[in-house]
């Protein structure tokens, strides 16, 4: 009958409010949780356990004794353990803050007695670890309970809504009824989301437990105002009561409690419409996402949150916690706690402080003669068995359960797995719990993600209804704690490959900046010299010129700064791209960082603002470079004729170059072997960032040597002495230069063989997704690079450009234009080529823009063997199916180096 009664009226009430509330909701109830119908809807599975909740809802809630000594770990919610903030020896009272929270996800903690720190040490801690954590020991000063409170906000409306955050941040509230959130993030989700409904969870399906049921019967007044404080914060259209129908004087209580604050003139009308609805009882109709879709038909999504959907959910103790926070300034200090079970002679609910041994609260309940066969903190589905009574209450401590062996007996053996698929009709969360479980058996743990591990409620359902007592929640637990641990490494793994590539941008922007700072003052000094040596170069012109009419020899134009502005301009430029890469790797980590909540933002975002510094100073010095190279230019004065570098020097240039590429290959040795010791975790990576700092020292030793070489063989010329005709020295020249052009001709058509062999392999591997991409893209590059470089020697090598020397008219001066580059080449390998400024920025283009497109053709290729992959898996079966997420894993790898190639050379792109 009272349930008959509790159903009537709970329907009258609703049609009210449905006559006096309808306008403010403009959904419909199977898309909107703010219905007035009250249509209850249903999710798939769910079991009915025996509820036992008898035991200890019949006496009333009461107030447990001060402890003498409390233990209160640091670490009693979700996220960053708490900062310790007193010292042994020191005097707290209650509510005074002990440890403060350490970043965006974390709680402070208060002292819950009057007393003196008599440690801070690591404790055992009730967890279903078993393990030690750090924990403050206070023990109790006599009988006084001095407390600390904040401002009490009776006012509390005409508070500001950042200033009631505050206060709850400060409170240290927290949810008591699942993992410990913290009440003060889920006040802010309004900043993200969109929320239209807030449900208070008082389902409570749990077998055994009561608390939430004597806290709506004891406080239901404190319940409403805090429901009114939490909506004052996210601004929902309505507020829902979910209670299951095996609760009807809670029910009846909060309704009465809800008339009497609509019918109180001396308040404001509420801004939501506030209701109670009655859910049918079954387990778990408590789980959240379980919840939201009886009230609203709402399913929360794979990974996801209540708010992406539009609703907030709390817990009735979290709600009181911050009603006594906010409206009498008290911390959470304490909470309400069931105990329970056939152990116990006097089950009850009592209100005890935070830290309290559990031994102490079993007292007051009456333990059996007989013994505690188990201790169970928690319920029996869903909680986790005690070693100890020794151990402290915390803010997530629900239920304290102490059965005998005929209640609770011993888990059976477990047995093989029938596949009879009770446990996937029972599961709540709609998963596969068999898969889960083979994949879990097996460390697939990949596997598990794939089948949606992470929704996983540990409700227990499929292990209770397994016939072959299988402790299945166990097996899913170990995945995730397993899963949880390799997201950890590989975090570490990505914020010191982060840390490591910064700092390599950062060794090669200074480098590059030495390196320019040198070539300038040398540019300079050439300058300076040439100024000072431009009379007696005029001199020297002149009197060629007076001379000109009798002998006639070739002239070549005195050396410029051109090649050196070109090479500062390319050293700015690689600065200016380098710098660019960092700038987006340092956005890239900061916002993935921000994204999960994981991480030093702070230091992320500093290391951000350093790189755009950098990057907008390298820009203004290559600006004033470039600016700098359009406006000098530089006194040409006519030389004295001088023949070309001779062939001795093509041994010891040949010995030079070699020795540069055997370095070259050193340096990319080292570099890769430290890349995959960073990527892998594994390795002496000290060790081999010295062996790869001491091969680029090489390859910077190799490289001055050469161009010291090279510089040697260009300004060491042999006078050669004025004669009627310079034909004699002609044919002498011409077995050299021929010996010369064959051996480059050569040498290019070689490095072509090798730019095809190295296309086609990177086509193959793109589009078989097989192979190293990025070795096979470093490859085609170096090709290239080769190509070019022999086809410029080889044009250097041919004077006009056809191999045969011009003829000379006797008696011409061959005279070039001040300021024009020398167009003349030098019959040797070994020779350095020297061209204009504007050709080598055109050649340097358009090989940028090939290998532009070359990479963007591959970046393609690699999508599209990636998506052919991906559908070959979906399609497979269960013996090929091992194979072919292999080769999925390595074209997804494949792809993602190939779009940081493309990445790359647009920023060069970019830059050029």
């Amino acid at each position: 009958m009272v349930l008959s009664l509790l159903k009537s009226m709970v329907t009258s009430s609703s049609a009210r409010g449905k006559g006096r509330n309808g306008a403010m909701s403009g959904t419909s109830g199977a898309d909107s949780g703010c219905d007035a119908s009250h249509k209850v809807f249903d999710f798939n599975g769910g079991i009915h356990p025996p509820e036992r909740k008898a035991l200890s809802n019949r006496t009333p809630l009461v107030a447990a004794p001060l402890p003498s000594e409390v233990v209160l770990p640091l670490n009693q919610h979700i996220g960053a353990p708490a900062q310790p903030l007193v010292v042994v020896g020191q005097r707290v009272r209650t509510g005074e803050l002990i440890a403060r929270a350490q970043g965006m996800i974390s709680a402070p903690v208060h002292a819950s007695i009057t007393g003196v720190v008599t440690a801070i040490e690591k404790r055992q801690i009730p967890h279903v670890s078993g393990l030690e954590d750090l924990c403050i020991v206070i023990t109790r000063e006599g009988e006084s309970d001095e407390w600390v409170k904040m401002d009490a906000w009776r006012d509390w409306r005409e508070q500001d809504g950042q200033d009631l955050i505050q206060r709850l941040q400060d409170s240290g509230v927290v949810g008591q009824g699942g993992a410990g959130f913290p009440a003060a993030v889920k006040a802010r989700v309004r900043e993200r989301h969109a929320i239209d409904t807030l449900i208070m969870n008082a389902a409570e399906c749990e077998p055994y437990i009561t608390a939430d049921d004597l806290t709506m019967r004891t406080h239901p007044e404190s319940l409403i105002e805090g429901l009114e404080i939490l909506a004052s914060l996210i601004g929902p259209e309505c507020i829902l009561i979910g209670i299951e129908d095996n609760k009807p004087e809670a029910a009846i209580t909060l309704e009465q409690a809800i008339r009497a604050r609509k019918a109180d003139t001396r308040l404001p009308a509420l801004d939501a419409r506030l209701e109670v609805v009655v859910v049918p009882t079954k387990y778990p109709s408590g789980g959240e996402k379980q919840l939201i879709k009886l009230l609203t038909n709402r399913e929360v999504p794979s990974r996801g949150l209540p708010a992406d959907v539009g609703v907030v959910v709390h817990n009735p103790g979290t709600v009181r916690a911050v009603q006594r926070a906010v409206c009498f300034g008290e911390p959470m200090i304490s909470r309400v706690i069931t105990l329970t079970g056939e152990a116990l002679g006097h089950p009850h609910n009592v209100e005890a402080r935070l830290g309290t041994e559990i031994s102490d609260l079993l007292r007051l309940a009456a333990p059996s003669p007989a013994g505690i066969a188990r201790l169970i903190m928690g319920g029996p589905m869903m909680g986790f068995t005690l070693q100890s009574d020794a151990l402290p209450i915390i803010k997530t401590t629900n239920c304290l359960l102490a059965v005998s062996e005929e209640a609770l007996p011993a888990p059976a053996v477990e047995q093989p797995c029938i596949r009879c698929g009770m446990c996937e009709q029972a599961c709540p969360a709609d998963l596969l719990p068999q898969q889960l479980y083979w994949f879990s058996k097996a460390r697939e743990f990949d596997k598990a993600e794939l089948y949606n591990l992470a929704d996983c409620i540990e409700c227990g359902a499929c292990a209770y209804v397994c016939p072959s007592q299988i402790p299945l929640v166990q097996y899913y637990r170990f995945a995730k704690g397993e899963i949880r641990s390799a997201q950890h490494e590989a975090r570490k793994s990505e914020r010191a490959r982060h840390r490591f590539e910064f700092k390599q941008a950062r060794l090669a922007r200074e480098d590059a900046e030495k390196d320019a700072k040198r070539k300038q003052r040398a540019q300079a000094a050439q300058q300076s010299a040439a100024a000072r040596a431009k009379p007696s170069a005029t001199t020297t012109s002149e009197a060629t010129t007076t001379s000109a009419t009798t002998t006639s020899a070739p002239t070549t134009s005195a050396p410029t700064a051109a090649p050196d502005a070109m090479t500062d301009l390319k050293a700015l430029k690689t600065a200016r791209a380098a710098a660019n890469i960092a700038v987006k790797k340092a956005e890239k980590a900061l916002k993935l960082a921000q994204e999960n909540g994981e991480g030093d933002i702070a230091a992320l975002e500093a290391a951000a603002n350093a790189a755009r510094e950098t990057l907008t100073r390298a820009e203004a010095t290559l600006k004033s470079a470039s600016e700098a190279a359009d406006t000098s230019v530089t006194p040409v004065a006519a030389a004295p004729s001088v023949a070309s570098a001779t062939p001795a020097a093509s041994p010891t240039a040949s010995a030079n170059l070699k020795a540069l590429k055997t370095a070259r290959a050193a340096v990319k040795k080292a570099e890769k072997a430290l890349k995959l010791a960073q990527e892998s975790g594994e390795g002496d990576l000290a060790a081999l960032e010295v062996a790869a700092n001491a091969a680029r020292e090489t390859l910077t030793h190799a490289e001055a040597t050469l161009k010291s070489a090279s510089e040697a063989a260009d300004t060491s010329v042999t006078p050669v002495a004025a004669a009627p005709s310079v034909a004699p020295a002609t044919p002498a020249a011409s077995p050299t230069a021929s010996a010369d052009l064959k051996a480059l001709k050569t040498a290019r058509a070689a490095a072509n063989i090798a730019v095809k062999k190295a296309e086609k392999a990177l086509a193959r591997a793109s589009e078989s997704g097989e192979g190293d991409i990025e070795d096979l893209q470093t490859l085609l590059a170096t090709a290239q690079e080769n190509m070019r470089a022999a086809e410029v020697r080889l044009t250097s090598a041919q004077p006009d450009g056809g191999g045969q020397m011009p003829e000379r008219i006797p008696g011409q001066r061959s005279e070039a234009p001040q300021g024009a580059e020398p167009t003349g080449g030098r019959g040797s390998m070994a020779s350095n080529v020297t061209l204009s400024q504007a050709e080598i920025e055109t050649a340097r283009a358009e090989n940028l823009a090939k290998r532009h497109k070359q990479v963007t053709i591959g970046v393609k290729a690699a999508e599209m063997a990636y998506h052919k992959a991906e559908a070959a898996l979906t399609s497979a079966d269960d013996e090929s199916r091992a194979r072919l997420e292999t080769k999925l894993d390595r074209t997804r790898r494949n792809l993602e180096h190939a779009r940081e190639s493309l990445a790359e050379v647009q920023a060069l792109v970019d830059a050029q």
